[in-house]
This record gives C-alpha cells, structure tokens and sequence, in this order.
C-alpha cells in the first residue's frame, strides 16, 4: 500500500473507532447523540440487585443522572448515613417517573437525594423560554407524584450543575435553578433546594479541574466538593437519626 493509501486508510479507520467509542459511551451513560439506542434494563436490573429493597427501607436514595451513576464510590464516601446509589446515567425526569415503581417507592427512603436537569432540556427544540416553561411544568408534576407516594420522604433537590461541557445551557441552567429554588421554597415542608452553582461556575470562570475531560461529569476530587461544600449539609438538616449509622 503506498503512503497516500496508508495515509487514507489510517484516518478512516481512526473515524471509524472514535464514532463507535461515541455509540459505546452513549448507550453506556445515556449521553451525546446516541443516548436513544440505550437499553435501560440492565441499569435498572443493576441498582435492584445490589440494593434489595425488602431489606434496605428508610435510608438516603441518591436517584438522577449520571454524576451520581459515575460516582463509584458514593456509597463509601458517605461513612455517615445509610445511603445507595439510583443514578442512571442519561436519566430524564421522564425516566425517573417511569422507573420510580422499581427503583424508588419500593425502597420507602427516608430522603431522597435528586440530580436532574440538562439532560431534559438539551433534548428539546423551542426557545429558551418555551424549554424553560416545559421543563418546570414537568418537575412540578414529577415532584408531586413523588410526594404523593412517599408523604414522609424529605426531598433534597439539588441545582442543576453548571458544565464547562455544556457551556451553551449555562444560562439556561441557571433559570432552571432559580425555578427550583422558588418551587422548593413553595414545598419548604418536604423540599430543601441546595445551589451549587458557584463550585463549578464563578465570574464566568469555570473549575474545570473538577471534571473529567468531557467536562461534564464530575471527577472524584469534584464529587468529594460537591459532598463537603453542599450534600453533607443538607442531609446533616433533613436526615432523621436512622438514616444514620452508628
């Protein structure tokens, strides 16, 4: 083969891996262009089987999107409270509902932990205004639904992160979170919003130090900030003492 063919060959086949590594990290976490061929069953079947639900009632349920799926040491890194991990990555507030027969009221938590946000409006068409407007209108619905099925849970909401990988729904994220903060304000009985934006986002500077080079999902060392600065404190307020070990 001559240098020009080789040259060819080498760039196709470079394509060729870089689009199946997309279609593989896609389905894996539910993310980019091909978050829609993901068959979300062996996610489901995953939590299920680590965390039986006839034994592990009444604890601390982080249940969302995929920087709580990534968080692989989540269970280990809350030595304080009785907690599991629900995140399925790629995980819509559509999904959350339709996965909340098995992955959430079974379990009867004693709080819930939510992460949810720009993976719904990112697959949206409209105006900022119209995704806004449809995004909250679900929430409140979804939140509701929950609230129904579990009237004893406190809910911890946390703000939708502010992602360097994301930079174009910035703005948009931060509407959604005033949003949240003034639906959680209207349910202060069970709903206790929690607003991380300035650990990621600053003087339009973001940490991305904090995140794994696709700037989207935390690293570990983001994770443990996200615990320390806003998630302890907010269980240390809502938890009741049998969440709690020891």
């Amino acid at each position: 083969m001559d240098l020009g063919k080789k040259m060819v060959f080498d760039v196709a086949a470079g394509a060729v891996a870089v689009l199946v590594g997309l279609v593989v990290t896609g389905q894996r976490i539910g993310w980019g262009p091909f978050a829609g061929l993901r068959d979300w069953e062996p996610d489901v079947r995953s939590i299920e089987d680590r965390y039986d639900a006839s034994s592990r009632e009444g604890e601390v349920v982080f249940y969302g999107m995929s920087n709580f799926t990534l968080w692989s040491q989540l269970d280990d890194d809350f030595p304080q409270y009785r907690v599991q991990n629900h995140g399925f990555g790629g995980s819509t507030d559509e999904l959350l509902v339709k996965y909340a027969d098995r992955l959430l009221y079974p379990y009867d938590p004693a709080v819930v932990v939510f992460q949810t946000g720009s993976n719904d409006y990112t697959q949206m068409v409209g105006t900022d205004d119209e995704k806004l407007r449809k995004c909250m209108d679900y929430k409140r619905d979804m939140y509701a639904t929950f609230h129904d099925r579990l009237p004893d849970a406190k809910f911890v909401v946390m703000s939708g992160l502010l992602l360097p990988g994301r930079s174009e729904y910035t703005a948009l994220t931060q509407r959604v979170n005033e949003e949240l903060a003034k639906l959680c304000e209207e349910h202060s009985d069970y709903m206790t919003f929690v607003d991380a934006s300035a650990m990621t986002y600053d003087a339009g500077e973001y940490r991305s130090d904090l995140f794994r080079s696709d700037g989207i999902h935390l690293n570990h060392e983001g994770e443990l900030a996200w615990r320390d600065g806003y998630i302890l404190p907010a269980l240390d307020e809502v938890a009741p003492q049998s969440c709690r070990r020891g």
